[in-house]
């Protein structure tokens, strides 16, 4: 059983425990990115700033500055133990949140996109059925009805269509 004072933790008024976490994803993911990127150099040699990883270690490096300011930022007034506590209050209320799951589900529906439709059928069609997808998903009201399922089949395909024509034929860029 929690004792009194690990039961009740006060989550801040502001989003300040969400900013610590964010700066340290972001910290990790700059310095993940910045080591891959030199790898880059090592691997091809000659000048660093030629290199296929000079942009992603300037950019990640730029990254990895503002992810510092907002850790700091996040630590005003509180201290790293205190953010610790909070995000762990916040867990149980997040895992039930409806908007997180709704996040999740979507994230999945592009992970589908990328690494199972892309390549495997043609662009226009993969890209379809995802927005197709994503747009019935975000629209869903419980009760299945025509008229707004054909408004959002046209939309969908509009999009991908003006995609389609002012890319591959208007720009000559080539799909997936």
């Amino acid at each position: 059983m929690l004792s009194e004072d690990k039961k009740h933790v006060a989550l801040p008024p502001g989003r300040e425990h969400l900013d610590f976490l964010t700066s340290i994803i972001l910290f990790a993911v700059c310095v993940a990115a910045i080591i891959l990127s030199m790898g880059y150099w090592k691997k091809l040699g000659g000048e660093f700033y030629a290199s296929p990883g000079f942009m992603p270690t300037i950019i990640s490096g730029f990254l990895l500055v503002m992810s510092v300011v907002l850790f700091l930022d996040s630590l005003k007034g509180s201290s790293i133990s205190e953010r610790c506590r909070q995000l762990g209050a916040a867990v149980p209320a997040t895992l039930h949140s409806r908007v997180f799951w709704r996040a999740v589900i979507g994230l999945a529906i592009f992970a589908a996109y990328i690494f199972v439709l892309l390549g495997r059928l043609p662009f226009w069609l993969a890209s379809f059925l995802v927005l197709l997808a994503i747009l019935l998903y975000l629209n869903f009201e419980g009760k299945f009805q025509l008229k707004p399922v054909l408004r959002l089949v046209l939309i969908a395909a509009l999009s991908i269509g003006g995609i389609v024509l002012l890319f591959q034929v208007a720009f000559a860029v080539p799909m997936p």
